[in-house]
């Protein structure tokens, strides 16, 4: 059996990129042949005027005969190609039938694309006048490609942000749940009585109940909870009842104070209603009579003429004023059913007078201070 000629992977490589043929020249070489190659093969490649191909071949052929000599095996191709390239003569084919056997079957190589090698323009007049015009049409094109990317970016962010900025401006927190902070932002409470809390979670201990139009320092964002600060301190209450309008409905602040006759509802001697403000206002700094539950008949009958004067004093103004104060309870209980049995705190004045004042001149109301968290006993004087 015939030993066969190993072939490395570089040398299998480059024999699969020279030719689709895959039989292989069972020569050997003639020892004279052999040097005749060597040697042309040195001078073309010390010429210098062989080209980055040619040096590749002649490379791999040196090698090649370098190591087997007068042994070395060549397809077809590579024959034809060292024959061409070196010039040489042919020589006499001197293959045996027992040479002819001596055959590598290979499988077909896969199919490569072809590198592709630019010619090279032979430098003309034209070419060198223009040479400079199209090295800034390129450098133009290297810088301006950039910057049309960079602008169209940020006009892509600056549209974002308009089509953020044009949206309805209720307040929505942030889509993640990692509190924010928003300094010096104030939003108002939008609904009826909303629970400010002292955690942001429904199990949270109430600490007051906020009305309607409440202007409220937003803190941070939660979820959908917002850290707050009011009147009753520092505080939680669910994002969904915080907008940054103020509702049309908001209740009167101290630098609009004025109101109309028709804005006030009285419900007896010193509770009121106020357009815009709920629950109802517990009127500070005097006590009259109760007309629902009185002590005796005495009691009912001088609650309602201080109801009915208040009506009156309300219906005659030329100006009203309501100032809102806080109520003397417990720190966080303010709104709820445990501080004035849910009520709001405040003042009326008809023409620069407190109501309270007048009642108390004329009889129908008794002076009744408190203190900062909490009030004395009722007086009991209408049932002597």
């Amino acid at each position: 059996m015939k030993s066969l000629t190993i072939v490395s992977a570089p040398q299998m490589t480059f024999l699969d990129s020279i030719s689709s043929a895959q039989v292989f020249q069972s020569m050997p070489f003639s020892p004279d042949r052999t040097k005749e190659i060597q040697s042309r093969i040195d001078a073309r490649l010390q010429s210098g005027q062989a080209n980055d191909w040619e040096v590749s071949f002649l490379t791999n052929m040196a090698e090649r005969f370098q190591m087997y000599g007068t042994n070395t095996r060549l397809s077809k191709a590579q024959y034809a190609s060292l024959h061409k390239v070196l010039k040489l003569e042919r020589e006499p084919s001197s293959r045996t039938s027992a040479q002819t056997n001596d055959v590598i079957s290979r499988p077909p190589p896969k199919r490569r694309t072809k590198s592709y090698q630019p010619k090279t323009r032979p430098m003309s007049v034209t070419r060198v006048i223009t040479a400079p015009r199209r090295a800034v049409r390129r450098a133009t094109r290297q810088i301006m490609v950039p910057l049309v990317i960079a602008v169209a970016f940020f006009s892509l962010i600056g549209s974002l942000f308009d089509t953020t900025s044009s949206r309805s401006t209720t307040y929505s927190p942030p889509a993640t749940s990692a509190p924010q902070t928003a300094r010096s932002a104030y939003v108002y409470v939008t609904g009826t009585r909303v629970n400010q809390r002292d955690g942001p979670s429904t199990s949270d201990r109430v600490m007051g109940v906020l009305v309607e139009g409440t202007r409220v320092q937003l803190l941070r964002d939660q979820g959908q909870w917002a850290q707050i600060r009011s009147d009753l301190g520092n505080g939680w209450m669910s994002s969904n009842f915080l907008s940054l309008n103020r509702p049309p409905t908001a209740q009167p602040t101290p630098q609009d104070r004025g109101l109309r006759a028709s804005d006030v509802r009285i419900i007896d001697g010193d509770t009121i209603n106020v357009r815009g403000i709920t629950p109802n206002v517990r009127l500070v700094g005097f006590n009259a009579p109760e007309t629902w539950r009185p002590s005796c008949t005495a009691e009912r009958q001088i609650g309602e003429r201080a109801t009915a004067r208040l009506s009156q004093l309300v219906r005659n103004a030329a100006s009203i004023e309501f100032d809102r104060v806080a109520c003397s309870c417990r720190p966080g209980t303010e709104g709820t059913d445990q501080c004035n049995f849910g009520r709001l705190c405040g003042s009326l004045f008809v023409d620069g007078q407190d109501v309270g004042r007048a009642l108390i001149g004329e009889g129908l109301a008794v002076p009744y201070r408190c203190g900062r968290t909490s009030c004395p006993p009722r007086p009991q004087t209408w049932c002597r």
